[in-house]
């Protein structure tokens, strides 16, 4: 399947690449080490070892079905190791529009599981690899004045990689991009496309550990 050309998935190359060149600049060796620049070999077993955080937000993106530009809704939640973070996500999309007297209704909903590695991590710049992995549902129904024409369902079963960086600009909100490609291997090739997204964030983790610090000078 072709690709479409849309500029908002050029957007968000050209902003990712420019927080991997900028965030990769910002550092000298000495503060990598200090930003959790572990070797990979280690990284998975130190970070572990830690306490991790809970965080939970949407990870709603846009991306592409049946070749046409679609929204994902999406929402998560997991534990954050500091190097590494696990999440448990829920995905749905859904794609309505009429062919000549032809109604089509496709789309796709799944529960994933997430393993977000950071390559680069300081206090302004983060840039993060993840891998996908689900299983939900898929639909595609065509219908037309006198009957159904065509009805296809079953199980679906999403892998999706992607790469994303932030910027932090105040201490609490940040500029982030992302993106990434969905394979479904055993579904139509209808539900395969790239993914994309890019915004405003809010980091969560620095805005809980600020509110504990708060409620322990008001307890004294």
């Amino acid at each position: 399947m072709a690709w479409p050309n849309f500029a908002g998935m050029r957007v968000a190359v050209l902003i990712l690449f420019t927080l991997s060149v900028v965030g990769t600049k910002a550092q000298d060796d000495s503060t990598i080490v200090q930003s959790k620049g572990w070797n990979p070999r280690d990284s998975f077993h130190r970070a572990l070892a830690r306490i991790p955080g809970f965080r939970l937000g949407f990870d709603s993106r846009n991306s592409v079905l049946a070749g046409l530009p679609v929204g994902v809704n999406g929402f998560r939640y997991g534990l954050d190791y500091g190097k590494v973070a696990l999440w448990t996500g829920y995905y749905s999309s859904r794609l309505l529009r009429t062919l000549e007297a032809d109604t089509v209704n496709q789309g796709f909903e799944y529960t994933s599981s997430t393993l977000e590695y950071y390559v680069h991590q300081s206090w302004r710049f983060e840039l993060v690899t993840s891998f996908q992995a689900g299983l939900g549902r898929y639909w595609d129904y065509q219908k037309s004045g006198t009957g159904v024409v065509r009805q296809n369902a079953g199980y679906i079963v999403p892998l999706e990689m992607g790469l994303g960086g932030t910027v932090r600009f105040l201490r609490y909100f940040g500029f982030y991009a992302g993106i990434g490609i969905r394979v479904t291997p055993f579904n139509p090739t209808a539900f395969n496309g790239p993914y994309w997204s890019y915004g405003l964030t809010y980091f969560t983790g620095t805005m809980y550990r600020d509110s504990k610090k708060l409620m322990k000078k008001l307890k004294r």
